[in-house]
């Protein structure tokens, strides 16, 4: 009987004081922006960011279901243009895609990203137009 109020006013004091139950998400070296999509739309893009090196582009999606992820990029004033092909990453994962940006010579990079299943939740992650 001890054992079980012990083990209750054990449980009892994590969940007040929000130990029970708490995650983090440890940011990695090249974990630079954040982004966030809703997954109950069918596509969305992250901001933009200055691209200035032939780097592949960092991508850590952290949380959520996974996404249809392309790189695109551009100049001021112009269209945003599709800059590496479509990769499909899933949370948990840490991926460098290789993309066209620099060498097109544009200033600009984003993640243009599509949903593969329809979740009312968010994907949320880090990304690094140009990691180290």
């Amino acid at each position: 009987m001890k054992n079980k109020l012990f083990a209750m006013l054990c449980s009892a004091a994590m969940a007040i004081s929000g130990f029970a139950g708490y995650a983090t998400f440890v940011k990695a070296d090249n974990d630079r922006y954040e982004y966030s999509f809703y997954n109950g739309n069918t596509q969305g893009n992250s901001g933009q960011e200055e691209k200035a090196t032939n780097r592949k582009v960092y991508i850590h999606p952290v949380s959520g279901p996974g996404l249809k992820y392309t790189v695109q990029g551009r100049n001021d004033g112009t269209a945003w243009h599709n800059r590496s092909t479509q990769k499909t990453i899933y949370s948990g994962s840490t991926v460098k895609v290789t993309n066209y940006v620099y060498a097109n010579n544009e200033t600009w990079a984003r993640l243009h990203y599509v949903r593969t299943t329809t979740a009312y939740t968010n994907t949320i992650g880090y990304w690094n137009p140009d990691p180290s």
